[in-house]
């Protein structure tokens, strides 16, 4: 029984630790997905990725909610606006609510293509 435990400890870390290419990552985060959208937001972030700020911003308007236990609620707007303002590491000129702001997401835009990001 303890072999069965760790053999399903070191699979569950070493599946956990996949790498996503850029094409993948973008193709992902422009898709309609939730769930592979919210996926690669995180993977986006957490690799601290900020050639994809792009791709963030590629229908960065979603209004679409989810159910994600993580960020049950929240929308898919809000999700990557907070990704981009991590990469970006600026803080908007609004809060960052539930509802898509043209303000917030204008401002990360032109910040992207100032940056050459875009």
């Amino acid at each position: 029984m303890r072999i069965w435990c760790i053999l399903f400890l070191f699979v569950s870390i070493f599946s956990c630790g996949r790498h996503l290419d850029d094409a993948t990552l973008s193709k992902m985060l422009e898709g309609e997905d939730k769930q592979q959208i919210i996926e690669a937001t995180r993977y986006v972030v957490d690799h601290k990725k900020v050639e994809l700020v792009g791709a963030l911003l590629k229908n960065g308007l979603d209004p679409r909610i989810t159910h994600d236990l993580r960020y049950k609620g929240m929308t898919i707007y809000q999700i990557k606006m907070h990704a981009v303002q991590k990469l970006m590491e600026v803080p908007p000129p609004k809060k960052i609510d539930s509802e898509p702001d043209s303000v917030v997401f204008n401002f990360y835009l032109r910040l992207a293509r100032n940056k050459k990001l875009i």
